[in-house]
């Protein structure tokens, strides 16, 4: 289990049991009457006011879309979504998860083991989502060298 993903992924499950995929601002009239009168303008600090019918957060909308993009897939992409939906959304018990994605009910390490590759799934998708999919530079021979490369080597002449 990927610790930073499960809490991720438990912040989804909340923003999804609070909010679901539905999202909408109250009309000017409808502030009227919550507020018998006009809204409160200026003040200092933060706002409450949106945070009743905004929707989910970045961090639970990406997570939402990396669950989605798994849905769609191939292989066990849907079977680890659905998991996702029943261990983090809905909170059923680990049984109740394992006779879900069709798992032997005493198989503990392997629900463990399709825990780790929902995490690992969902940190590949949401790392190519944000474009960290390649950290790393791959030189090709008929490239320059680096500045770095030129000026080291220019040091050493001095």
């Amino acid at each position: 289990m990927i610790n930073d993903i499960e809490s991720l992924m438990r912040h989804w499950g909340e923003q999804q049991a609070r909010f679901g995929h539905e999202a909408s601002l109250g009309s000017q009239m409808g502030a009227i009457m919550d507020w018998k009168g006009s809204a409160p303008r200026g003040t200092p600090g933060p706002r409450p006011l949106l945070g009743g019918g905004t929707g989910m957060d970045y961090a639970a909308a990406e997570v939402d879309a990396a669950i989605a993009e798994m849905e769609g897939g191939a292989g066990r992409g849907p079977a680890l979504a659905k998991l996702a939906r029943f261990r983090y959304h809905y909170g059923v018990p680990v049984r109740e998860q394992m006779r879900e994605v069709g798992l032997a009910e005493g198989a503990d390490r392997t629900y463990r083991n399709w825990v780790q590759a929902l995490h690992q799934q969902v940190m590949v998708i949401l790392m190519a989502r944000m474009g960290v999919a390649h950290g790393y530079t791959v030189r090709r021979r008929d490239l320059p060298q680096s500045c770095v490369k030129v000026a080291s080597k220019s040091r050493r002449g001095e």
